[in-house]
């Protein structure tokens, strides 16, 4: 394996950093969650995917979320069309 370095030229420490194919999160059913915790318990959800997921963040100390219900915006089709020149003066 290739020696990597790191910003100050000195060669990286093998073993660190994550390995390739490692992941941080794990897929769990709902369903399974539920046997593990009661539903008053708090549980550290991505900030990213609940904004992907149409949710907003209310509170900072003790989160609430809200389903935001506001329409997306619908963009405008612009009709056009494409024309092929061809220089006859050449």
């Amino acid at each position: 394996m290739k020696d990597t370095l790191n910003k100050d030229g000195t060669p990286r420490k093998q073993g660190s950093g994550r390995k390739k194919g490692a992941n941080s999160f794990a897929n769990v059913k709902l369903e399974d969650l539920q046997q593990f915790c009661g539903s008053a318990t708090l549980i550290p959800i991505s900030r990213v995917w609940l904004e992907k997921m149409g949710a907003s963040i209310t509170e900072a100390n003790q989160t609430k979320v809200s389903v935001s219900q506001a329409p997306k915006e619908v963009e405008e089709k612009i009709s056009f069309k494409v024309h092929n020149f061809i220089d006859t003066q050449s």
